[in-house]
């Protein structure tokens, strides 16, 4: 027992007398207490040569991590990451246990699990030694063999990578406003948090659904999606629905009227590349990891692009980026396969793609949308490149931009 007490203090940090005694010895009764004392007092003793370590301050009994290594919080670099994780947690110590600890060490062990993942893929998405693909394959056996281990935070869904974005929004006491660019999951987001929430759509008239304002006012929330392109009457249908203390959700890429600037905001953007990476690890198991570090430049680190790139589940980055730019229009890949270096001006860009103007404002929010162009030009050459494969050969013929401009 003192060596549980000095684990659960040196993995969770300070807990009260009460917590630890409820925790080992099932309960807070005089019996229980007593037995803790006695672990305190074995564990003072065991530490005798080490008197910096246990730290106790009144009814607060924890551990001076500055003086105790302890190994299962200590994430190795390089290649050690590899065999790092020998799990299970606390495994050699047997003995009566309690349902509370078994149920604490389970949640911890899934913790440092997670933990752990996280570093794997992190290192691949920083490596530069060829290592890439050996850290994507051990956190790929790692999640067959601890498969629904791991904690919320890091199971691959719609929340993948916004543990405080979902915590932000479960703690909203009144309406909230989720703000992002498109492609970042600010909808997923919403249906993970409130799962039971009324959605809104307009329909063909020009009044609210009464049935549907029965549902939002009985689950008191209502989200409003796209709020760009509401419209007027919805508005007023929202102020009406926040007036009667349902929880209104109104999620937009942009600024909101000026009656809703009160609103708190939970900012939705981009995400981590080792994020990506996990989320790519599921969805495309066969696509190389050397490949994968592509991702954030070709979706701006946005994981709604990034799914929506990963969904075919190509071995090879071309392959995902032949079966996602398939789905656009021809003018879209033209504007692409003319822009392989930055171009000059809308109007030199309208000439190079043989487009009408609203022919290229249309092909140009498509790609900035998917995250293919940013800042007047294609965001990697890689998709310039087959762009110019799907391209029919006659459009090549007439399109075949510079040599110049194609080098830069």
């Amino acid at each position: 027992m003192p060596l549980r007490l000095l684990a659960l203090l040196a993995l969770q940090g300070p807990v009260s007398r009460e917590a630890a005694a409820d925790l080992l010895w099932n309960g807070t009764t005089r019996q229980s207490l007593q037995s803790l004392r006695a672990a305190l007092f074995k564990l003072r003793r065991a530490l005798r040569d080490a008197p910096d370590v246990l730290m106790v301050t009144g009814e607060t009994i924890g551990v001076n991590l500055q003086a105790l290594e302890v190994d299962a919080l200590m994430v190795p670099g390089g290649r050690a990451l590899l065999t790092w994780w020998a799990g299970p947690l606390l495994a050699a110590r047997q003995g009566r246990v309690t349902s509370a600890w078994l149920d604490w060490r389970d949640r911890m062990e899934a913790r440092l699990l997670d933990a752990h993942m996280a570093a794997l893929y992190d290192a691949a998405a920083r490596d530069t030694a060829g290592q890439a693909d050996a850290f994507m394959r051990r956190a790929q056996v790692l999640t067959r063999e601890h498969a629904g281990q791991f904690t919320a935070s890091s199971a691959v869904g719609n929340v993948l990578g916004r543990a405080q974005e979902l915590a932000a929004l479960r703690a909203a006491p009144g309406s909230v406003h989720v703000c992002g660019p498109r492609g970042a999951g600010r909808s997923s987001l919403v249906r993970a948090a409130y799962p039971d929430a009324a959605w809104f759509t307009p329909g063909l008239q020009d009044r609210p659904d009464l049935d549907w304002v029965g549902r939002a006012l009985q689950c008191r929330r209502a989200v409003f999606d796209d709020t760009q392109s509401l419209p007027r009457w919805a508005w007023s249908l929202a102020a009406d629905l926040h007036a009667r203390g349902c929880q209104v959700v109104l999620i937009s890429t942009g600024a909101l009227p000026s009656a809703w600037h009160d609103l708190p905001v939970v900012p939705v953007g981009a995400v981590t590349p080792e994020t990506l990476l996990r989320l790519a690890a599921t969805l495309a198991p066969g696509c190389p990891a050397s490949d994968l570090t592509l991702l954030p430049d070709l979706t701006g680190g946005l994981p709604g692009r990034a799914a929506r790139l990963l969904r075919s589940g190509g071995t090879s980055m071309r392959a995902l980026l032949r079966a996602r730019l398939a789905q656009f229009s021809e003018d879209a890949l033209r504007v692409l396969w003319v822009s392989g270096g930055p171009v000059a001006d809308f109007a030199s860009l309208r000439v190079h793609c043989s487009l009408h103007e609203q022919a290229l404002r249309d092909a140009l929010v498509a790609l900035t949308e998917a995250g293919f162009w940013a800042d007047g030009q294609a965001t990697h050459p890689l998709a310039v490149d087959v762009a110019g494969d799907l391209l029919p050969w006659w459009s090549r013929q007439i399109l075949r931009p510079d040599v110049a401009v194609r080098a830069s």
